[in-house]
């Protein structure tokens, strides 16, 4: 079914507030939680997962040298809604809903970068080999930047970054403010990324069900 073009509002993400900020820290708490969406008007609402229940998730604003500690939850169910290749590495003896946060563009530690086999499942039952910390600390000294943040769990990220686990993080400095670029209401961060629905509002994804022949499925329902 084609969708009217350009017929809804463009949606702008708000900025996430501190859960606690002083002269040291800036400090953060992101949960991954799983809610549904309007993503066009001309659709019933999506199932999505979101950083802190929105797609994409808030914008997340720093300042050059400024030290950001954020805590990652993952709160997701058990099962994806969307299907899982089992026969994938990092995938085959793995939970099947596993999150690991990875800060696209920044010059982190190790054990904050989000390797692929940091992953950990809800409530941190469950890790894995490279699992260091739940919280991750980001020095942000680097120029100011447009990055993103999205899952980075081995054999399982296209599934949960398509299931909408992506946001911006913007680095600002001294130099970037007199350069007097728009700001305010006037500075709008623009993420695309491709998308495929049914008619119920439900993603779609292309799925090789028997390694030859593609077909669009639809997402399996939660239990």
């Amino acid at each position: 079914m084609p969708l009217t073009k350009f017929k809804d509002k463009l949606p702008i993400p708000g900025i996430l507030k501190p859960k606690y900020q002083d002269k040291q820290i800036t400090y953060y708490e992101i949960k991954m939680i799983q809610t549904t969406q309007s993503l066009h008007s001309e659709l019933p609402d999506t199932l999505i997962w979101g950083y802190n229940g929105t797609y994409p998730g808030p914008v997340i604003e720093a300042w050059k040298d400024e030290k950001v500690l954020i805590k990652w939850q993952n709160e997701l169910p058990a099962k994806h809604f969307l299907p899982v290749d089992k026969t994938l590495h990092g995938a085959m003896d793995a939970p099947e809903v596993r999150t690991v946060t990875h800060l696209h563009g920044a010059k982190v530690k190790p054990e904050s970068d989000g390797y692929p086999e940091a992953w950990f499942t809800k409530d941190y039952k469950e890790t894995g080999p490279s699992f260091a910390h739940q919280t991750y600390c980001y020095p942000n000294h680097q120029h100011a930047a447009t990055l993103w943040y999205h899952d980075h769990a081995l054999g399982i990220t296209r599934l949960n970054v398509y299931a909408g686990l992506a946001g911006f993080y913007l680095i600002r400095d001294k130099f970037e403010k007199v350069l007097d670029l728009p700001e305010g209401e006037y500075e709008i961060p623009l993420l695309i990324q491709d998308r495929s629905f049914n008619s119920d509002g439900y993603c779609s994804i292309p799925v090789n069900r028997n390694r030859r022949f593609p077909a669009l499925i639809r997402p399996l329902l939660p239990e």
